[in-house]
């Protein structure tokens, strides 16, 4: 893993930031050098003189004007600085053989739709994950369509701000490294075990996200009757076995249920985690992507133990689905608040009241947790801004 991926996304800003896709705005009282700063935690040991009162300094007891110009309208005088330390790495296996290549509307291939559905996902999340891709396969030709398939994007942390220059935010190169034109068969297994070395030397949590149209294939030493040919299957030959040694299918157009599963349950065994996606296009192979999924360690507690996608529309829904499972609440203090007692949390300025049940918590004395619906908020990737604000009385649900 490269060396940002190994550090933890940092993200850093001050409240009087402006918009970013998760903009964890943190500094120190940056927009007025003279901003009042809270005393420390009781019992420090330190005595701290009482500063003067030069306007700005607005406490809880005090109900009348606006809060200090620091805390960018919030209210509070210091705006925690915020280290996510434990990014997950998301890792998108996809599907680049010929027939993701089918239109799904008149300007859309399914490729496309599922291309478009992981670059939001990536800009949704920002600094919450970190993100790498590999296609399969990769560099086909019609000579050759069974290449394994490669990593195309290396392991890189989401981004922390809203840098819109073109071609220099992760968002921007994930997109462009994972636009292909789908070419080829589907050499699963082969891709996986090629994959395998550099998946487990990834430090962090890493799950992958498998997605596919079809059946695995491209195993030249697979053997099959035409209830295993991915042709026959299909209904897309005429013959008794397609994939008989001088069939126009041959060995390669077998599915290849063994080797795939060997290749997921070698990932598994080493803690990552493969989510298996099947899209339209892979319905006659359910029992196959199911005994996938179970051999990956993330099936749906029931049938089917695969995320099924019916509706290419819905396939954001799945992947967010996915991430809200792998991604963390727990957000890291730098510099955690001297006082007790005087810390609230903003979602998109947005008061969350502390809530140990469906608000926010707190996890340690430097970390803050939030819970129920307000985590799977900051997981859908419909969050802006996590401000966590010291300097006026907690706001506790009521």
């Amino acid at each position: 893993m490269g060396t940002a991926a190994k550090q933890g996304a940092r993200v850093r800003g001050v409240a009087c930031c402006v918009g970013a896709t998760l903009a964890i705005c943190a500094a120190l009282a940056a927009c007025e050098e003279d901003s009042a700063k809270p005393p420390p935690r009781s019992g420090s040991g330190h005595s701290v003189e009482e500063p003067e009162d030069d306007g700005l300094n607005v406490g809880p007891d005090d109900p009348s004007g606006p809060p200090p110009a620091d805390a960018g309208g919030l209210c509070g005088n210091r705006i925690h600085e915020v280290e996510i330390t434990d990014a997950p790495n998301l890792y998108f296996v996809l599907d680049a053989s010929g027939s993701m290549l089918s239109p799904v509307s008149w300007r859309a291939t399914r490729y496309d739709r599922v291309h478009e559905a992981a670059v939001d996902l990536v800009r949704n999340l920002g600094p919450l994950i970190n993100v790498g891709a590999a296609v399969f396969p990769l560099d086909a030709t019609d000579g050759a369509p069974c290449r394994a398939g490669g990593e195309v994007f290396p392991v890189t942390p989401g981004d922390p701000f809203a840098d819109r220059q073109e071609g220099r935010t992760t968002t921007s190169r994930f997109r462009a490294a994972t636009r292909v034109t789908p070419l080829g068969g589907t050499p699963t297994a082969a891709t996986l075990t090629a994959l395998t070395p550099k998946l487990e030397a990834l430090e962090g949590k890493t799950v992958v996200v498998l997605a596919t149209d079809g059946g695995p294939n491209c195993n030249s030493s697979a053997g099959c009757d035409a209830e295993g040919c991915i042709a026959n299957i299909e209904q897309q030959c005429p013959e008794e076995n397609c994939c008989a040694p001088s069939g126009p299918s041959g060995p390669e157009g077998c599915l290849d249920r063994g080797d795939t599963v060997a290749a997921i349950e070698r990932l598994a065994a080493s803690g990552v985690e493969v989510y298996v996606v099947g899209i339209p296009g892979s319905e006659f192979y359910g029992d196959v992507l199911d005994e996938m999924a179970l051999a990956g360690g993330a099936a749906q507690f029931v049938s089917p133990f695969y995320f099924k996608v019916d509706d290419l529309d819905t396939l954001g829904n799945v992947l967010s689905r996915i991430a809200s499972i792998v991604v963390s609440c727990e957000l890291d203090l730098v510099d955690p608040p001297p006082e007790e007692g005087q810390t609230n949390v903003y979602l998109d300025e947005e008061l969350v009241p502390y809530d140990a049940e469906d608000g926010w918590r707190w996890k340690s004395p430097a970390v803050v947790e939030l819970v129920g619906g307000a985590c799977q908020k900051l997981k859908s990737g419909r969050v802006g801004q996590v401000q966590i604000v010291s300097g006026c009385a907690t706001e506790v649900a009521r």
